[in-house]
């Protein structure tokens, strides 16, 4: 009960709960206005018609308080006619005094001349109005006293009569009921006004919030783009004509972004199509030379040496663009089927191992059940493992070994390949699996990597539904985890 005057408030809470505001939203903004205007509309016309209730109740009483002082004095000089005007100006205060209407008369000397019996009741005594009265300056003319938590309406005006002395003519008109009735009506007014306010604000909160639904539905369309929907063009329905506007040039931007990426990939796959043959015999050539180049220098087998490494790494390069092209135009073929991950573990293990003569077995640590079963391609899980165990074998301290592990919870498998190398800087976590993008880029072309290795692990995972993840602290190693579905 403590808390009643909230109710007309709980529309209002109720569409607020469990919300963030955001004072920066376009909604919040909106919302605002409303209800400031509301406010500011609402509050004017309370305040007016409270003033004019507050005018009209005490207008009333300051009429009816100088209409019985205008006819108490006629009413004397009537009675004068038959009685000492003394006399006639008692009878006539008792008849017109009632029980909240008190009448006196003041002689010039301040000698109380007559009363009338209301200044003695017991109402007017206890709450002490009386001796107020008494004590209390009163001004000429008809105005509002408190007095001893009284309202009270007081009129003063000089009364001159015939047989009598100068004299002032005091009426004091108790209005505290109708003052209290009219302060219950007020703020009645002004719970009913908030109450309407926060009507107001809910229901203009929840049109503006329809209103905006189709900006949301357009940002969270847009932020489902990739690159492989550059070429479906976004619609929304029951939209406002600027929003229809924003939403043809959306297309259109989405258009021009489709031709260009469709044709950055045909470039990229023709170029790499083109190069890789020629490339391909040039290496052929190169490594038939040096088998039979028993007459070469050291010099000259130094640079065919040189001039193959860069042509098979060239060649590997070309190998991985295409399957990246492949894969993001939707033609990369999978084969899925039931595989025991383990076998391929160290299927991997030993790939890596072979292809690098300075990372003897002993240097990889195999952690894993006999048999974990998942439908994966594979193929290409294989170039996964060896191409994360290659980088943690290329770029791991020699001191101490790769480890490679294998686990199974509910519907998932997770593999995780962790080396304690240089680690990779928090900065750079995020990017590290970007096309081309290096760490060390004289490193990494001594080793022969082509910045692409990762980009490609992240597709085919991504290609088989699982995902990969990477965790490293400087100096400390990293961790690259594969979550891939049962």
């Amino acid at each position: 009960m403590a808390y009643s005057w909230l109710q007309p408030l709980t529309p209002l809470r109720h569409l607020l709960r469990g919300r963030k505001i955001d004072p920066g939203s376009l909604q919040t903004r909106l919302t605002a206005g409303v209800v400031l205007t509301s406010l500011v509309g609402v509050g004017t016309v309370t305040a007016w018609m409270s003033w004019r209730m507050q005018r009209i109740v005490l207008d009333s009483h300051r009429q009816r308080t100088a209409l019985v002082a205008d006819r108490l004095q006629e009413d004397v000089r009537y009675y004068s006619a038959t009685m000492p005007p003394q006399e006639a100006l008692i009878k006539v205060i008792d008849y017109r005094a009632t029980g909240d209407l008190a009448i006196w008369v003041d002689g010039a000397g301040g000698d109380r001349l007559a009363e009338s019996e209301t200044l003695t009741m017991g109402s007017w005594q206890t709450a002490g109005v009386s001796e107020a009265l008494v004590n209390t300056p009163i001004p000429m003319g008809t105005e509002i006293m408190p007095m001893a938590n009284w309202q009270l309406v007081v009129c003063a005006e000089p009364l001159e009569l015939a047989g009598l002395p100068a004299a002032t003519l005091y009426i004091a008109n108790d209005i505290t009921a109708d003052y209290q009735g009219l302060q219950r009506v007020v703020r009645m007014l002004l719970l009913t006004s908030l109450g309407l306010i926060s009507l107001l604000a809910a229901a203009f909160a929840l049109y503006i919030r329809r209103a905006l639904s189709p900006i949301r539905q357009l940002n969270r369309l847009a932020g489902q783009v990739t690159a492989d929907t550059l070429d479906q063009p976004l619609s929304i329905e029951a939209a406002p004509t600027e929003l229809q506007e924003l939403v043809r040039t959306y297309n259109l931007m989405l258009a021009r972004l489709a031709k260009a990426w469709g044709q950055q990939k045909r470039l990229v796959n023709d170029v790499s199509h083109e190069l890789r043959t020629p490339l391909s015999l040039v290496q052929g050539y190169l490594e038939s030379t040096l088998r039979r180049g028993q007459n070469l220098t050291a010099a000259q087998r130094e640079g065919l040496e040189i001039a193959a490494a860069e042509a098979d790494r060239t060649t590997r390069l070309l190998s991985e663009i295409l399957d990246l092209a492949r894969l993001s135009n939707g033609q990369g073929k999978l084969y899925l089927e039931l595989t025991d991950l383990s076998d391929i573990i160290r299927e991997a293990v030993a790939t890596a191992t072979q292809s690098q003569a300075d990372a003897p077995q002993a240097q990889i640590a195999v952690v894993a059940p006999d048999s974990v079963v998942a439908q994966v391609d594979r193929q290409k899980l294989l170039t996964i493992l060896v191409e994360l165990i290659d980088n943690a074998l290329r770029y791991g301290s020699s001191h101490q070994p790769v480890r490679v592990s294998l686990s199974s919870q509910g519907s998932w498998a997770t593999v995780q390949v962790q080396d304690h190398g240089p680690g990779i800087p928090a900065q750079c976590q995020g990017d590290i699996f970007d096309p081309f993008y290096r760490l060390d880029e004289a490193r990494s072309r001594l080793s022969g990597g082509t910045g692409l290795g990762l980009t490609l692990v992240r597709s085919l995972v991504e290609a088989m539904g699982g995902s990969v993840t990477v965790e490293s602290q400087t100096n400390q190693g990293s961790r690259f985890t594969l979550h891939i579905p049962i």
